[in-house]
């Protein structure tokens, strides 16, 4: 078993953690790195590893510094389950989508002061109809009880207390 630490270690966004075990790929988050906007723009536009390798992401609650990347995750080809629970599915989905028009606003003002400055054109991370097909992905787990995340790896969610359906995994 492996562990790597790809967000949210020496700083406080973006968590990404990529555990590897009996041969797969677990990613332990897909936080948004947030901070000045050329960093940001940066750590948010490449991750360290394959998404399309991912077997399975488990998402401990929806606050964007946990979450944010999942949209960008899914455009680079990840195809796998996302299990967390109900509450923090149906709140990242809100979540993400007001995000997807954050970053739709930011491009567009980028873009429109690049014009006057002679810069070039900025896509989104991400769009609103990016984030909305993270939805599909999310499989949604009670807390307290153990369920098979890919085989031989067991996972429990247990009730964190940090926002609503926030979970220890």
């Amino acid at each position: 078993m492996q562990i790597s630490f790809h967000g949210a270690a020496q700083t406080v966004t973006g968590s990404q953690h990529l555990l590897e075990v009996n041969g797969k790929q677990l990613l332990l988050e897909c936080g948004l790195f947030q901070g000045r906007r050329k960093e940001a723009f940066k750590r948010n536009r490449s991750f360290p590893f394959d998404p399309e390798q991912i077997d399975a992401v488990l998402l401990s609650h929806a606050h964007i510094d946990h979450s944010g990347n999942l949209p960008h995750l899914v455009k680079k080809g990840y195809r796998g389950p996302i299990y967390t629970t109900d509450a923090s599915a149906h709140l990242a989905n809100i979540m993400l989508i007001d995000s997807g028009h954050i970053h739709e606003s930011d491009a567009e003002y980028i873009n429109k002061r690049n014009k006057y400055k002679g810069g070039g054109v900025v896509e989104p991370l991400y769009t609103i109809e990016d984030a909305a097909q993270v939805a599909q992905y999310f499989v949604c787990q009670p807390y307290e009880r153990s369920f098979e995340v890919v085989p031989g790896v067991q996972a429990r969610l247990v009730d964190a207390g940090h926002i609503l359906g926030s979970a220890a995994i």
